[in-house]
Parts: C-alpha cells; sequence; structure tokens
C-alpha cells in the first residue's frame, strides 16, 4: 500500500513535533540581532569577543546536556515524556534570559534553553522516522529543518522590529518569546501517540498496533494495517534476538555499529563544518566589515533568514524523490565553491574605514551568504534530520542519536566560540577553513556513504548485515481457533 495523502496524520504529527526545530531555530537567530543592538550592548558593558563568544556558545553547550540525557529518557520514559521534559527548561530558560540582570544571569538563561533544545531535537526526528511510511519518511523528518528555518527567519525579523522600537529594553522582548514555543510544545506532545516502535520494544505490544492504527488506519486500510504491524513486531524481535540487550558501549563494539554511528554523525559533523553556524550567530560582524551600520545589518540579516524557509518548504517537494547521496554531494561541493567565492571577494575587495567601498563586491559577497543559506537549507540541512535516525535499528536508536547530537552540539560549540576570535584576529582568511572543510564532506560522502532512499527502517538494516530483515512476503499468520490465539510464521528467504 502506498497512501501519497500529501497531509498525512504522520505528516501533521511531524509539523507539530517540528516546533522544537521551530525553537531551535528561533534561541539561534535571536542571539545575532541582538549582538547587534546598541542597547544590549551598553547594558552588559561591550562584551569583548571571548565574552560574545561564550554567550553564543554556552547554548551549544547546553544543548550537548540535553541531546546526552536523550538515550536515558527517551528509551526509559518514552518519545514524548523526553519531549516534555525537555521542554520544561525551556521556558524557564527564557525567564532568565528575558529578565537578565547581569551577564551570567543571560549566560545561565541560554544555558537551559541549550539543553530544552538539545533534549528536544535528539527525540523529535526519532518519533518522526519511527511513525513515518517509508515513501514519505524523509518529508516527514525534513519538517525539523523547514521548521528551523521559520525559527530563525521569526528570530531575526524580530530582531528588525527590536531596533526600530526605541526603548532601552528592546532586546528583552526576542527573548521572552522564546518561552512561548516550549510551552505549546510541552503541553501538546502528551496528548499525541506515542511511537508504536518504542512501544513494541517495550513488549507493550497491544498499545503499539493501537497507535499504529492511530496514525495509518484510514478506514479501508485494515489488511495492510495488520501486516505492517506485524513486520515491525517480528524486525524489532529479531533485532533483539540478533543483538540482544544493547548498553551504551555496544555502539562502539562491532564494525557494523561503529559503521552505523559513523553515518548517522558524520552528516551533522559535515553540517556543523559547513560554517553555516559561522554565517547565522556572526553575519552581523561581517556585515560590519562591510561597514553597514546598526540598521543595515539587521535589514540584511533579516533577508538572510527570508530565504531558508523558501528553500526548505521547496525541499519537501523532492526530498523523497532524489538519493540521499546525491544531494550530500551536490551541497558540500556547492557551498565549497561559495565560500571560495567569498574569501576571494573579501581579498581582493575589503571594506576599510575611512576609505570607497566596491558596492558591486559587497553584493556579490552578500548573494553568496545568502547562497549558502539556501544550500543549507534545501539540501545538507534536512539530510542531517533524515539520516540518522534511519541508520540505526529500534534498540540502537534513541541512544545513538544522543551521542550523534553530543557530536553536533561539540562542534557546534567550538566554532560559535572561536569564529568571533578567529574573524578578529585573521579576518577573511578565516572562510579559507570552510572551503577546505566542504571539499574533504564531498569526497567523504562520495566514497564512504550508502544510500538509504526507498527502504524501510527495517530493510535499511540490511545495508549494515548485522541483522537479519524479515519481509511481508516470508511470513504466515494462521489462527489458532481451537486455543483462540493467533500465531506468526517466519520462513527462512533460503527455504
Amino acid at each position: 500500500m502506498k497512501d501519497h495523502t500529501l497531509f498525512s496524520k504522520p505528516f501533521l504529527t511531524s509539523i507539530f513535533l517540528g516546533i522544537g526545530g521551530f525553537l531551535y531555530g528561533y534561541d539561534s537567530g535571536i542571539i545575532t540581532p541582538s549582538l547587534a543592538l546598541k542597547s544590549f550592548l551598553d547594558y552588559f558593558g561591550q562584551p569583548d569577543a571571548a565574552t560574545r563568544g561564550a554567550i553564543v556558545s554556552v547554548y551549544q553547550a547546553g544543548a550537548w546536556f540535553g541531546s546526552a540525557s536523550v538515550g536515558i529518557t527517551s528509551d526509559r520514559f518514552g518519545r514524548r515524556k523526553a519531549i516534555a521534559f525537555g521542554c520544561i527548561w525551556g521556558v524557564i530558560g527564557a525567564v532568565l534570559m528575558a529578565g537578565a540582570a547581569h551577564v551570567a544571569m543571560l549566560i545561565m538563561g541560554r544555558l537551559l534553553v541549550g539543553f530544552a533544545v538539545g533534549t528536544i531535537t535528539g527525540v523529535a526526528p526519532v518519533f518522526g522516522a519511527e511513525i513515518a511510511k517509508t515513501h514519505e519518511r524523509a518529508r516527514i523528518t525534513a519538517t525539523n529543518q523547514m521548521m528551523v528555518a521559520w525559527g530563525f527567519f521569526v528570530a531575526l525579523w524580530t530582531g528588525v522590529g527590536e531596533g526600530k522600537w526605541n526603548n532601552p529594553n528592546q532586546w528583552r522582548v526576542g527573548f521572552a518569546i522564546q518561552g512561548i514555543p516550549p510551552l505549546l510544545l510541552g503541553l501538546g506532545v502528551l496528548f499525541i501517540g506515542e511511537s508504536p516502535r518504542w512501544l513494541c520494544l517495550k513488549g507493550r505490544n497491544e498499545e503499539g498496533m493501537q497507535a499504529f492504527r492511530n496514525y495509518h488506519y484510514d478506514g479501508s486500510n485494515e489488511e495492510w494495517c495488520n501486516a505492517e504491524f506485524s513486520i515491525i513486531q517480528v524486525n524489532i524481535a529479531e533485532e533483539r534476538r540478533a543483538q540482544g540487550r544493547l548498553s551504551w558501549a555496544d555502539l562502539f563494539k562491532t564494525p557494523a555499529f561503529r559503521k552505523r554511528l559513523f553515518v548517522g554523525s558524520f552528516v551533522w559533523a559535515a553540517a556543523m563544518l559547513s560554517g553555516i553556524s559561522f554565517v547565522q550567530y556572526y553575519q552581523t560582524a561581517i556585515y560590519a566589515t562591510l561597514q553597514f551600520d546598526q540598521n543595515e545589518q539587521l535589514l540584511v540579516s533579516g533577508l538572510y533568514g527570508s530565504v531558508a524557509p523558501v528553500a526548505c518548504l521547496a525541499s519537501l517537494f523532492f526530498v523523497d524523490r532524489i538519493g540521499r547521496k546525491n544531494i550530500l554531494i551536490s551541497s558540500s561541493a556547492l557551498l565549497s565553491l561559495c565560500y571560495l567565492i567569498i574569501t576571494i571577494l573579501a581579498a581582493v575587495y575589503p571594506a576599510r574605514p575611512g576609505q570607497p567601498t566596491n558596492v558591486a563586491a559587497q553584493r556579490g559577497l552578500i548573494a553568496c551568504i545568502f547562497a549558502v543559506s539556501a544550500n543549507y537549507s534545501a539540501l545538507l540541512g534536512p539530510m542531517t534530520w533524515i539520516i540518522p535516525p534511519e541508520v540505526f535499528t529500534t534498540e540502537l536508536r534513541a541512544k545513538a542519536n544522543a551521542i550523534i547530537q553530543v557530536i553536533h552540539y561539540s562542534i557546534s560549540l567550538v566554532i560559535t566560540q572561536c569564529s568571533p576570535i578567529a574573524l578578529a584576529a585573521v579576518g577573511w582568511k578565516y572562510y579559507i577553513l570552510f572551503i577546505l572543510t566542504n571539499a574533504l564532506c564531498t569526497l567523504i560522502f562520495a566514497f564512504a556513504y550508502p544510500e538509504t532512499k526507498g527502504k524501510s527502517l527495517e530493510e535499511i538494516d540490511e545495508i549494515f548485515g548485522d541483522v537479519k530483515i524479515v519481509r511481508g512476503n516470508n511470513m504466515k499468520m494462521y489462527n489458532d481457533e481451537e486455543n483462540g490465539i493467533e500465531h506468526l510464521e517466519v520462513r527462512d528467504e533460503k527455504a
């Protein structure tokens, strides 16, 4: 069965879960205009490059701890409760940031918001992948990137609005708004169905079947629902038989597990090494080097934020049709080219205080920064949400995704902390780093990545070869009328 309904229940659920992605984008974006507001800088005593880096990067540190907790909370309490747990800290962090009386209070609030984001983004893509049908899984998990883009868009234009409001507390508004998404998500997530695969993993098969039907039954597909859920049940049982109870250390013990972990984590490493965090957080500093004043910096950053939602929306129409590998290769190659052009323009036509600037070169550099956003949002960005949940078995998925998000936020932490210092020290030469990292990622995607498009979560296990896959045509259901029970017979493929 292949229902191509655009607004299926799993898709609508994924949009709701995407509020976590919206929070990620908004929290990432709202600090950008804040660092350009004179009232913010004056209130906190004109923080130097290291302090600005700490204000930005402590968010990544919080996300690191949040994502590290996911393997425990998501596996033990379920996908929904793990998300609700993260949302509590998001609300508290927003309150602290909006009411910040000094830098320490601001940093503590940002740390807690980061913890919330790390928790939510560690669970939501897994949840989305586990409730999706094979043909719509990429579109469903890619909604996280679309919602990140919308969050960033709203944050940057909130910053533009703050800049127009002549008030010494203008910067507090944006920080207060960030408490709304976790409040809505934390309450609402408790009213949606749990992941059927998680329920099966816990041996709660009847509840799992009911949850599966809630997401997929349309009144006419009873046979498909029964067959599909049986396949999920049998394969989870096979995973448990082949792998047993898995600890954190088991993720590193076998070549198959290590390959899964590499495939899942490197796509996030590539995303951070693409330079997108640097551009997002410090674009106003880049515009300042072009001699833009505060209002110009905020306006251009707002226009920058408008690119990503359009690109992400476009990606939903092709992400399930084009191979994951082709998207990854083309994205990294184009990003490397964009940074090459940015580096050349910044080196040949530098903007120096008191001297005439080359307007065409400025526009070209800004156009390339916008192209970086469009590329990442339509191609590489969605892959970071799609691939990691795909490549792990149900038993491994939460633990592995926690490790992947720890790697993601660790790299992002280093880049966001070091970027303002590096930009101040070496200027345009810093962009060379991203030419090289994106070129390296292109090669790794081309020669070391498998293709997962068009495969069910259970069929993807075949790529790694550590679990025997049971398909529908190898199963037979029959009733034992005498005892009133149903049996499932699994035939060996070689028989």
